[in-house]
């Protein structure tokens, strides 16, 4: 009786059969299935183009690059600095703030400092405080 109980619990916890491990992701995809996604005014859409052209920029400066560096190059740092800057033009929905993050930070990590600066710029604490989904 008690080993059965410990079985079911373990099951419910996830740490057994496939079938529990594969519940998990269709229950998330049916909550955020059920958002409405955020509409974007002309003005965030121009600030998202302009970041995603960074990203591009920076995806270029690092494509030939082989090793980390703390500090990167000089290109590095200015376009990641530009990439706050646009990033901060206009105020985005959360989802689409992170999502230009985090699209950043995977084309800048074999510079230290760059990296640093765009994990700092996450907006971690907005949800939590209350902020609107949509901005």
């Amino acid at each position: 009786m008690g080993l059965c109980a410990v079985s079911l619990a373990a099951a419910a916890a996830g740490c057994g059969g496939g079938a529990a491990r594969h519940a998990t992701p269709a229950a998330t995809t049916a909550t955020t299935e059920g958002l409405k996604p955020c509409r974007l005014t002309a003005p965030q859409r121009r600030a998202v183009a302009q970041v995603h052209a960074d990203i591009e920029r920076l995806r270029r400066i690092q494509e030939p690059l082989h090793k980390f560096s703390e500090m990167g190059t000089p290109a590095q740092e200015q376009v990641t600095g530009k990439v706050l800057l646009d990033l901060g033009r206009v105020k985005l929905p959360i989802n689409v703030r992170s999502r230009l993050l985090a699209q950043a930070k995977s084309v800048t990590g074999l510079c230290g400092q760059c990296f640093q600066g765009l994990e700092a710029a996450e907006p971690v604490l907005a949800g939590r405080l209350g902020d609107s989904r949509c901005g």
